[in-house]
């Protein structure tokens, strides 16, 4: 018996570690999205709504609240759209404009497009989002819509990565 209570409780805390670890995964995902039937350039970022609970109250103020307060949920798109950057392979930066944002299910959504010239030959692209907060953060881009899909990773002191199609 008390070999099967010992095995129950190593077991036990090595899965409790495992959901804290996992827990403490911070990421985040961009889809960049080439719309050929709109002509736009659609960028769609989605976080972990209970990372985004943490940030707002790190970020804003101990009392903001990204489910509840448009506020605060527009003070995180605002965020956002400060520390999410393109520019075309010659340096020119690509203006964003906001389009709006969302709590869908377990997730916080922010929602950016501009109108691209179709001959563009690539992106730098720069994703700071929540990484000047945690360290650890690793954010995700897709670019879709220019033949195959093409995924960089942003982490630690990545600044500008650049994709060509």
């Amino acid at each position: 018996m008390t070999n099967y209570l010992h095995c129950f409780i190593i077991t036990l805390t090595l899965l409790l570690s495992a959901v804290v670890f996992a827990h403490q995964q911070k990421a985040a995902e961009t889809t960049v999205l080439f719309n050929k039937n709109s002509g736009q350039l659609e960028i769609m970022h989605r976080f972990y709504l209970h990372d985004t609970e943490h940030a707002v109250q790190s970020l804003f103020d101990k009392k903001a609240d990204i489910l509840n307060s448009k506020a605060t949920q527009q003070q995180f798109a605002d965020y956002v759209a400060k520390h999410f950057q393109l520019k075309a392979l010659n340096d020119q930066s690509v203006e964003l404009t906001n389009v709006g944002f969302e709590v869908e299910g377990k997730f916080f959504w922010v929602y950016q497009e501009t109108t691209l010239p179709k001959e563009v030959q690539g992106l730098k692209m720069y994703n700071g989002l929540l990484r000047d907060l945690w360290p650890a953060q690793v954010n995700m881009v897709n670019v879709e819509g220019k033949g195959k899909v093409r995924t960089l990773y942003f982490s630690r002191n990545d600044k500008w990565l650049v994709t060509k199609f």
